[in-house]
């Protein structure tokens, strides 16, 4: 795990390498809930969800950098109701704003934050990012299973583990229309090279995918770039990890595999993505 993780922590930087657009907010109306979508664009493109049900809000995902927290915070606290709860799954960064007793983790990811790999992946960020990152560690009152049922506000949460191998973080359920991820799934693009490391990736993503087509969410989240998705995409991403675990298993080189990759999807987008994940194949 402790490879994986700050294999993708370095990876994710890359993100300053190109230019963003602009951070923006947007909401999507449920029965009993409004799901707000904060897509930051920061140098890492982390996005943030707020539930607002009847008389309280759940924030998952909560921002990081310097001038977001502020911008997410303000939003927040224009919806006018209290946050029952701060929900960690995948970034546990940027927790400080919050008070105690809001700040909820789960027991597998509150155990890694202990660990050497997460200090050393928080110490890179920091450096990286001269300090323009919340990087601190902080105390969780409350530490739930990973795979956990609860219900806020009249708004069901259900909790399970990733099926992609060496990560810590949970997908959400919430509601029976909305899924979280880390990464959401986009129609007309390669995989994310944060995303498939190897065959057993593959097949944890394909895995999760399928769970979601099963169980007919509509709305599809992420942790990373626009953050939301639809059925359309879902239905790419099946048929499209499914083709790659088929090419990884019989390509002979990392060549043969972007060869074969870029036959099938001639006009996807995410060509260094694909590149990537070559090299990490076949290394």
């Amino acid at each position: 795990m402790k490879k994986t993780i700050f294999t993708i922590a370095i990876c994710l930087v890359s993100i300053l390498s190109f230019a963003q657009p602009k951070a923006n907010f947007s909401s999507d109306k449920f029965e009993n809930f409004t799901l707000h979508t904060y897509a930051s664009f920061d140098a890492m493109a982390d996005v943030s969800f707020i539930v607002e049900s009847e008389n309280s809000l759940v924030i998952i995902e909560p921002q990081a950098f310097k001038g977001k927290v502020e911008e997410f915070v303000n939003y927040t606290k224009k919806l006018a109701k209290p946050v029952e709860k701060v929900l960690v799954s995948f970034h546990a960064a940027g927790l400080k704003t919050y008070p105690s007793e809001q700040k909820v983790i789960t027991k597998p990811m509150a155990e890694f934050m202990k660990s050497d790999a997460a200090k050393g992946m928080l110490g890179f960020f920091n450096q990286a990012f001269k300090g323009e990152m919340d990087t601190e560690l902080v105390e969780f009152d409350e530490q739930i299973d990973a795979s956990t049922n609860f219900t806020v506000d009249g708004v069901t949460y259900s909790l399970e583990p990733t099926s992609l191998p060496g990560m810590p973080g949970v997908n959400i359920a919430i509601g029976n229309k909305v899924y979280y991820q880390h990464f959401a799934p986009a129609k007309g693009y390669h995989a994310s090279k944060n995303q498939i490391k190897n065959i057993a990736s593959i097949e944890g993503a394909l895995s999760d995918a399928q769970k979601a087509k099963k169980k007919g969410y509509s709305l599809l989240l992420g942790s990373h770039g626009y953050g939301k998705a639809g059925v359309e995409d879902l239905n790419f991403q099946i048929k499209y990890l499914k083709i790659m675990k088929n090419i990884a298993l019989k390509a002979v080189s990392s060549e043969d595999f972007i060869k074969k990759m870029n036959k099938k999807y001639p006009n996807c987008k995410g060509e260094k993505d694909l590149k990537a994940i070559a090299i990490e194949l076949y290394k």
